[in-house]
């Protein structure tokens, strides 16, 4: 699910093209764990991650287990 980026490093340079597009992936996740606070994708859980602008994160314990990530929409301007 990473698109078209590691085409774009084969057609720049080859094998090494494709390997710093991961590895440019890889920082970019990790610089985002970080910001979430946490050290790892397995730290993870549904429902602690995600919630909407400027509402409270819900806690695991009262959640319930059918809500699904609130959608990102971009914004303009």
């Amino acid at each position: 699910m990473i698109g078209r980026a590691y085409l774009w490093g084969l057609a720049a340079n080859g094998q090494a093209g494709v390997e710093n597009v991961l590895d440019i992936l890889r920082s970019g996740i990790d610089s985002a764990l970080l910001g979430l606070g946490h050290a790892s994708i397995r730290d993870l859980a549904p429902m602690t991650s995600w919630s909407r602008p400027g509402s409270p994160a819900p806690s695991a314990a009262t959640a319930p287990s059918s809500t699904r990530p609130a959608s990102r929409q971009a914004t303009t301007g």
